[in-house]
């Protein structure tokens, strides 16, 4: 098949830190800027709107024989800007937009905050030629699915365990509290604050007393459970030292909500679920955004799964996703043979004796000393 008569995909990302966002400058010939103090590094990328086309899939096979290609645009913006000026920033991811759709892309995925400005997609769907979708119905298929594979490895039963999800009103721990709701598992919800919205979505899952709990603090929450689904629009609220002995943290969150040490604890498993892998069939080795070989977020893999299935519709927009497309998604880019079990933390494969470790700490006597065991 002609490269030019495949079907093809864009995909709206932005810088994670203001370090990215200094080497993303100095990449593009932009060095003088790089060199700026941050907060006149920031103004100057608000006020210039640089959006850089930065990385090609030439050629992604799925297990089907069908074929893709895209695009990653990049917003030069940092991830506070993103909440700081949002109808700036929905504009720049507007642009971006239009400039995938005229490269000839007929499906575009919006990664990390570009997801979350402009109404959750909605807005820059209204405002583009192309199919729009945030890949939040995959991101939550991967993570509750990983979740359910890491419980077996670990031989735990999570019944047993109270679940904390960290993210509301965000739509992917809108869902993935329906889901384990549904399934039976007791809950402590993290947000901002109770606003209407949050007491209409408990309301309409009828919870018994006692089934959900709400907070509005992630230290209190981290302690009072060790399954953590965490997926905000901030990053970087979670010490490892918070965590109880044994916890399993499922961190979808972009930029990572779980702040690296360079000293990890032994007896806790922190997991990328925002991360899987593309399909086997494909050969070609894809090095995209400093991740391990062909791995990808999964919202990109719902972007790519749609357009290897030609399906040029609005998928995943808005604050409350929809269970079936979920599934949907799920099986679709499952037959497609993208791979949701290589599990990684913090960009890498996950060591095996890690596994071992967090399942004798989760099994084991509880240990309530704040840090728990860190390497030597």
């Amino acid at each position: 098949m002609k490269t030019d008569s495949l079907p093809k995909f864009g995909f709206i990302v932005h810088c994670r830190s203001v370090k990215e966002l200094r080497l993303a400058l100095l990449r593009y010939g932009l060095s003088p800027a790089a060199l700026l103090p941050e907060a006149a590094l920031k103004q100057y990328c608000l006020s210039r709107g640089i959006i850089k086309d930065i990385f090609t899939f030439d050629r992604v096979v799925s297990d089907t024989g069908k074929v893709c290609q895209g695009k990653a645009f990049c917003v030069f913006l940092a991830p506070d800007q993103f909440l700081e000026h949002q109808t700036r920033a929905t504009e720049l991811v507007v642009q971006a937009a239009q400039m995938a759709a005229a490269w000839g892309a007929q499906m575009i995925g919006l990664g990390a905050l570009c997801a979350v400005v402009g109404a959750r997609g909605i807005e820059v769907a209204e405002r583009c030629s192309a199919a729009v979708t945030t890949g939040n119905s995959l991101t939550v298929y991967a993570a509750v699915l990983q979740f359910e594979k890491i419980m077996r490895r670990l031989g735990i039963d999570p019944h047993r365990h109270t679940i904390v999800i960290i993210g509301f009103p965000g739509s992917i721990c809108l869902a993935i509290t329906k889901i384990l709701h549904a399934q039976g598992y007791r809950l402590v919800l993290v947000s901002r604050q109770r606003t209407a919205f949050l007491q209409k979505f408990l309301e309409s899952l009828g919870a018994v007393e006692g089934a959900i709990r709400v907070t509005h603090d992630v230290a209190s929450a981290v302690r009072s459970g060790t399954i953590i689904f965490t997926a905000t629009s901030t990053g970087n609220i979670i010490d490892q030292d918070m965590l109880l002995p044994g916890s399993v943290v499922f961190d979808i969150a972009q930029p990572k909500d779980v702040i690296f040490s360079t000293r990890p604890r032994r007896d806790v498993l922190i997991v990328d679920a925002g991360l899987i892998s593309l399909p086997r069939s494909t050969s070609r080795h894809y090095r995209y955004s400093g991740l391990e070989v062909n791995d990808i977020p999964s919202c990109l893999g719902e972007t790519m799964t749609l357009t290897l299935e030609q399906r040029w519709e609005r998928f995943s927009l808005g604050r409350e996703l929809v269970l079936d497309k979920i599934e949907e998604i799920g099986m679709l880019s499952r037959r497609h043979g993208f791979v949701f079990d290589d599990f990684r933390s913090f960009q890498k494969p996950i060591p095996a004796q890690t596994f071992s470790a967090t399942a004798q700490a989760l099994t084991g006597p509880a240990n309530d000393q704040h840090g728990g065991n860190h390497e030597p």
